[in-house]
């Protein structure tokens, strides 16, 4: 494998953890960024274009408590400026009642533009999905003095420790 293929791979599984992380941060910008310009997203529940997901992004999922995103690294299959990746997802939607547990894979065909490796189009394969219902007398609150995340850019990881 050579450097530039290393660096490739490299590039597109940061991608993938971005968006990951623009989700769950309810970030439109940090999300919009990982595609290029007129890629497909195609979530089943939602099919547009990049930008149009990350605004859908930030007006559907705040009616969650939090999610958190658990993503496997991407397996790659590069050819020139064009790559294949198939990531694996565990994806937790809370509720103060519930908790809804996705088992997904994203299925993205990457396009290194102007040097830039970005999403071209993705698919979301759900998987699996199953609800565990949360007993609030069960729940360890935090205390005054934790870190707690944010859902916006307040939260600790866009500033730093």
């Amino acid at each position: 494998m050579t450097l530039e293929e290393l660096l490739a791979r490299e590039e597109i599984t940061d991608v993938v953890k971005r968006l990951a992380r623009g989700t769950d941060r309810l970030d439109e910008e940090l999300i919009a960024s990982c595609y290029h310009p007129g890629a497909i997203d195609d979530h089943n529940v939602f099919r547009g274009d990049g930008a149009a997901f990350a605004r859908w992004v930030v007006e559907t999922l705040p009616h969650f408590d939090a999610t958190m995103h658990f993503v496997s690294p991407p397996l790659i299959e590069l050819d020139m400026d064009r790559a294949r990746a198939d990531t694996y997802c565990v994806a937790h939607h809370l509720t103060a009642t519930s908790d809804m547990v996705l088992g997904l894979r994203y299925v993205d065909r990457f396009e290194r533009r102007s040097g830039a490796w970005r999403i071209a189009k993705r698919v979301c394969a759900f998987d699996w999905t199953y609800s565990i219902p949360i007993d609030p007398d069960r729940t360890w609150p935090f205390g005054e003095d934790f870190t707690v995340g944010a859902r916006d850019r307040t939260d600790i990881t866009y500033r730093g420790v």
